[in-house]
């Protein structure tokens, strides 16, 4: 049996343009949200059995209760930083997608499903699930270790698989802790299993300064990736040493950052490279150069992105005042677009100097959005939050298209 306490849309979950409902504008914007947002850019994946694919996400928007900041920086996210918080009565799913989703406690063996979002969150502790479930086979997949730990959830959109495994980061205990010491109240994403039992393995270090991060990835056809990370400091010097070689005054480069953003709290860990350091169907040729580089803002924003021969093939601009903040973005070679927002952070303009530009009207319930040919659509919602749909959508050409949703959001 399933919770029915499943609270993807309240309080704080939000539509967006890669879920159930979500709707995007030029290059893109969700004008559900008024959030500038990209909902995913690969920048690794090679083909074979549960490979190891990095992908970007970007959105503007701000959620009440945002899990920290990445090592994409701020307003990024990527698969890996699925995080799951454990509250006294509460369960908050923080996805890549920038969203909160709320569940209700689960007893072991326990899970709550989301119509919505089509997305399980199962709590461990049992050897089976009920032969009628949906995912008693794909349970089955799983080592038997991780079915009876009452301490691990998994999360499923499908029961196809995969399932992403939800546990903890093991640590190197300090001196004079208490042991056994207590797990933390929240869960990270540990790895990948699919349905035939193949495993995609997150490394994550347990001491250091980089304890509890990913600095490594075992994918299912048994290669290992080596994730570069940078801190502030190391950044900041990097950039002193790079004007001294080029007798150029250094820029300003803060050794540190704030503690906390709009999108979360921010350790000021970054990630720099990724290299492939095995595999086992070519082991004496492997790479020279990592497959993919990041370059980063003295703010700790991410800037730029390399492909594996060297060359910039993305780049970003960031607000002055608001960290995170995108207001341009550029694909080597293409004109730059940029953005400009309102005093809440929604996106009023969109400006591409090659092509159409938009503008974005927000009033209660209805949103306008006018191209540079002045054509003119208006989207009539009801709902809020994650709940939010469009049920009128007047066209630039005159016509009108109406769409009725259920009480989850799911299109009648």
């Amino acid at each position: 049996q399933g919770s029915a306490g499943v609270r993807i849309g309240a309080p704080t979950g939000v539509a967006c343009s890669v879920c159930p409902g979500g709707v995007t504008s030029g290059h893109p914007v969700n004008p559900l949200l008024g959030a500038k947002v990209l909902p995913g850019e690969t920048d690794i994946a090679l083909p074979g059995p549960l490979p190891f694919i990095l992908s970007r996400t970007y959105s503007s928007y701000r959620t009440k209760t945002p899990a920290p900041v990445g090592s994409l920086g701020p307003g990024w996210k990527m698969p890996a930083d699925i995080r799951l918080q454990l509250r006294d009565n509460t369960l908050i799913l923080s996805d890549n997608g920038g969203r909160s989703l709320y569940f209700e406690h689960l007893f072991p063996g326990e899970d709550g499903y989301s119509r919505s979002e089509s997305l399980w969150l199962v709590r461990g502790g049992v050897a089976k699930l009920d032969e009628g479930h949906r995912l008693a086979a794909l349970w089955q997949a799983l080592p038997e270790e991780l079915r009876l730990s009452p301490h691990r959830y998994l999360a499923t959109n499908s029961p196809q698989g995969p399932w992403w495994l939800l546990g903890w980061c093991e640590r190197v205990p300090e001196a004079d802790e208490v042991l056994p010491a207590p797990l933390p109240p929240y869960r990270v994403l540990t790895g990948l299993v699919d349905r035939f039992g193949r495993t995609q393995t997150f490394h994550r270090e347990a001491a250091g300064e980089f304890s509890g991060e990913i600095t490594g990835v075992t994918d299912g056809a048994g290669r290992h990736f080596r994730l570069v990370l940078t801190t502030q400091a190391q950044r900041a010097e990097e950039a002193r040493q790079q004007a001294i070689s080029g007798g150029t005054e250094p820029s300003a480069f803060p050794d540190t950052l704030p503690g906390y953003t709009e999108y979360g709290r921010d350790n000021g860990i970054r990630l720099s490279a990724v290299w492939l350091t095995h595999d086992p169907e070519y082991p004496e040729n492997l790479p020279a150069a990592p497959l993919v580089r990041y370059g980063w803002t003295p703010r700790g924003e991410l800037a730029v992105v390399y492909d594996r021969s060297g060359k910039q093939v993305r780049s970003f601009t960031y607000d002055d005042k608001y960290r995170g903040r995108m207001v341009a973005h550029r694909h080597t070679g293409r004109p730059e677009i940029r953005y400009r927002y309102d005093s809440d952070g929604r996106v009023t303009e969109q400006l591409n100097p090659a092509g159409l530009s938009y503008t974005y009207q927000y009033e209660k319930d209805r949103i306008t959005i006018t191209d540079s040919l002045d054509r003119r659509e208006v989207l009539h919602t009801q709902g809020e939050a994650g709940l939010k749909r469009v049920v009128k959508k007047e066209h630039a050409d005159g016509s009108v298209t109406q769409s009725q949703f259920d009480a989850v959001g799911r299109l009648r």
